[in-house]
C-alpha cells in the first residue's frame, strides 16, 4: 500500500479531512518584541497593518475581530498577513516534499538505500532516486510599527501606523488614547531636558526645545487631519472629495488662525469652544516660532515677525520656552478632547 501524502499528527497536528484533502495547524511566529501582525482584509484600507500582543484584549471566544484604520469586522482568521500565508505554504511545500518522496520510492519498490536493481547477468537495470532539496521555510517578513498603545476598554496592547482610531479586539474608539501617547513622548522628551542640557550643553537643550515644539506642530496637524477625514467621510464625502478638500487647504493646520478659519468656513465647527481669546493669541504665537525653527535654522526673518507680530529683531534667534511647549501641549489636548466629544 502507498503511504499518505501526509503523516498524519507530527508538530503540526496534521489530519486527512477529505480524499485528497489535509488540514495542519501552523503556529505563526511573533517579532522580537513578542507582537503578532494582522492585516486588514480590505484591500483598499490603507496601511491596513498592525500588530497585537498576544494574551492581551479579549483572549477567549472572539468570533470577529477589527481593523483599527478603517473598523472592518471579520473573523480572525481573514486578518493574517501575506507573508503568514505564504509562510504557512512554505511550510505545508516542505511537508509535501517528504510525502512526495515516501511515495516514489514505495511506487518504485525502492528501498531505504533509494537503489533497486533490476535483473543480473549481462543485463540489468539499476534506479536512483535522489531527492532534490528541501524547501526553504522563510520567516515571515514584519514591518516596523512603533506607535503602541493599550486600549482602556479591554487592554489589548496593539501597535499601528499614525493615528489609528478603534480597537482591534473591542471595536471601541481609542482615537483619543494615541492621541494622548503622542502627547506623552513631548512630555517626556521636555521632562529629560534638564539633564540633556547638563550632560551635552544649552545648544542641544535649545534644540531639543525646538524638536519638541516641532513635533507638537506635527501632531496638531496630523490629529485635525484625521478628525476632519473622519468627520466628512460620516457625512456621506467620497474619497476623491475628501483629498481634494486637503489639498486645497494645503498645510493649514499647521497655523492656529487658518486652522480656525477652515474649520469655521468649511465645517461649520467651532475649533477652539475651550479656550478664551487671550489664550488662542498665545497658542498661535508659539506655533508661529516653528517657521523659522524650520525654514530659517531659527534665525527671526520679516515673515516670521509679520505673522507672529513680534517686537523681536531681525536676525536674532527665536527663543523657545519648556513653558511655552507645555502651554502648546495643553491647549492641543483640550481642543482634541473636545472636538472629538462635538463631531463624533
Amino acid at each position: 500500500m502507498v503511504s499518505k501524502l501526509f503523516h498524519e499528527g507530527g508538530p503540526h497536528s496534521i489530519r486527512k479531512i477529505g480524499r485528497d484533502e489535509y488540514a495542519m495547524s501552523v503556529s505563526l511566529p511573533t517579532d522580537d518584541d513578542g507582537r503578532r501582525a494582522h492585516e486588514c482584509p480590505d484591500e483598499s484600507c490603507s496601511p491596513g497593518y498592525f500588530k497585537v500582543m498576544p494574551g492581551t484584549g479579549i483572549t477567549g471566544g472572539q468570533e470577529s475581530i477589527f481593523c483599527p484604520y478603517c473598523r472592518k469586522e471579520e473573523s480572525p482568521d481573514k486578518f493574517f498577513t501575506k507573508e503568514q500565508i505564504r509562510f504557512a505554504k512554505d511550510i505545508a511545500m516542505r511537508e509535501a516534499h517528504d510525502g512526495i518522496e515516501r511515495m516514489l520510492k514505495e511506487t518504485l519498490g525502492l528501498g531505504t538505500s533509494g537503489r533497486k536493481k533490476i535483473g543480473g547477468g549481462l543485463f540489468s537495470v539499476e534506479m536512483s532516486l535522489k531527492p532534490s532539496q528541501k524547501p526553504m521555510v522563510r520567516r515571515p517578513f514584519e514591518e516596523e510599527v512603533r506607535r503602541d498603545v493599550i486600549c482602556p476598554h479591554c487592554g489589548l496592547d496593539q501597535s499601528v501606523y499614525g493615528l489609528a482610531t478603534w480597537c482591534s479586539d473591542c471595536g471601541k474608539d481609542i482615537f483619543l488614547t494615541h492621541v494622548e501617547a503622542e502627547l506623552s513622548v513631548v512630555k517626556s522628551m521636555l521632562a529629560d531636558i534638564k539633564r540633556r542640557r547638563e550632560a551635552l550643553g544649552n545648544r542641544v537643550a535649545a534644540k531639543d526645545l525646538e524638536n519638541c515644539l516641532e513635533d507638537t506642530v506635527s501632531i496638531f496637524e496630523a490629529v485635525l487631519k484625521a478628525l476632519v477625514r473622519r468627520f466628512m467621510s460620516n457625512k456621506g464625502s467620497s474619497r476623491e472629495d475628501i483629498d481634494k478638500f486637503f489639498k486645497k487647504i494645503g498645510n493649514a493646520f499647521q497655523n492656529i488662525k487658518k486652522s480656525e478659519d477652515v474649520f469655521h468656513a468649511s465645517l461649520n465647527v467651532v475649533l477652539f469652544d475651550t479656550l478664551q481669546k487671550n489664550d488662542i493669541d498665545v497658542f498661535e504665537r508659539i506655533f508661529e516660532k516653528r517657521h523659522p525653527i524650520t525654514h530659517n535654522l531659527g534665525v527671526i526673518d520679516k515673515k516670521y515677525i509679520e505673522k507672529a507680530r513680534t517686537a523681536e529683531r531681525e536676525g536674532k534667534e527665536v527663543l523657545v520656552s519648556a513653558q511655552e511647549v507645555e502651554q502648546s501641549v495643553t491647549f492641543s489636548l483640550q481642543t482634541f478632547q473636545s472636538l472629538h466629544k462635538r463631531m463624533f
